[in-house]
């Protein structure tokens, strides 16, 4: 991973007696109370049409969520802001895109940071998240793996809820929340009604480091992409990261 050196395997086993997972599970705790109390949230919903997504992760064997995060890193460097921090009472732009990433296991909810993604083409964010999420269900995520994220991706699709709000992790500016893929009636650009995959995402964000504009800008850029994935599947990198 670019910037980072490859470790053995820190986290959680058998013979650990889940140390590694209750106090994981307590930061994360500590961490969701300091930003529900502290953080004055607020949430913007936007309905993306991913019927080009489903033909192209077929033919490219990229999942749907490797899309959603190179989509999300390139609305990133089109709205930096997005990925700032609020540090000392500030905000402050974050200098790289380090992308957290919700990934719920037997042994709690783990947040694996893949490094560096403005530097990863749509490829190499694949394999990057397929590696980390096998290394949360193992219980063998090091501290590394888990530290310096920028932004969040919460993703509940799969386990088949429509919407929802995530909580921003402090000190980051929002989160991304992802629902499922489901067949919606719309209308088309003919005016005429078809059924179409929709997908809703709700970001959630630090009203002192983001308004509503920005919210709404980010969220319309991250829509452009997944709508029109030719510009993120253009720069893949079919080399083994």
């Amino acid at each position: 991973m670019p910037g980072k050196e490859n470790q053995s395997s820190q986290g959680a086993t058998a013979d650990t007696g889940g140390r590694k997972t209750v106090r994981i599970r307590r930061l994360i705790e500590r961490k969701m109370v300091d930003s529900w109390q502290n953080t004055p949230h607020f949430f913007v919903t936007i309905a993306v049409d991913m019927t080009d997504i489903i033909r192209f992760r077929k033919d490219l064997g990229i999942t749907i969520n490797d899309f959603i995060l190179s989509a999300t890193a390139a609305a990133i460097k089109e709205h930096p802001w997005v990925n700032s921090h609020w540090i000392d009472g500030e905000a402050v732009e974050q200098p790289q895109i380090n992308l957290a990433m919700a990934v719920a296991t037997e042994s709690g909810l783990y947040y694996p940071v893949i490094h560096h993604v403005e530097r990863l083409a749509l490829k190499q964010i694949s394999h990057y998240a397929a590696d980390l999420a096998e290394k949360a269900h193992l219980g063998q995520l090091s501290d590394e793996d888990q530290e310096g994220g920028t932004f969040t991706v919460s993703n509940m699709g799969m386990l088949g809820v429509e919407s929802f709000s995530a909580l921003v992790t402090p000190p980051q500016a929002a989160v991304l929340a992802v629902g499922t893929v489901k067949g919606e009636v719309v209308v088309d650009e003919h005016e005429e009604l078809v059924v179409a995959p929709m997908v809703r995402l709700t970001l959630s964000a630090d009203h002192r480091i983001l308004d509503g504009a920005d919210a709404a800008e980010f969220l319309d850029s991250l829509k452009s992409y997944l709508e029109a994935p030719v510009t993120l599947v253009a720069g893949t990198c079919f080399d083994e990261a």
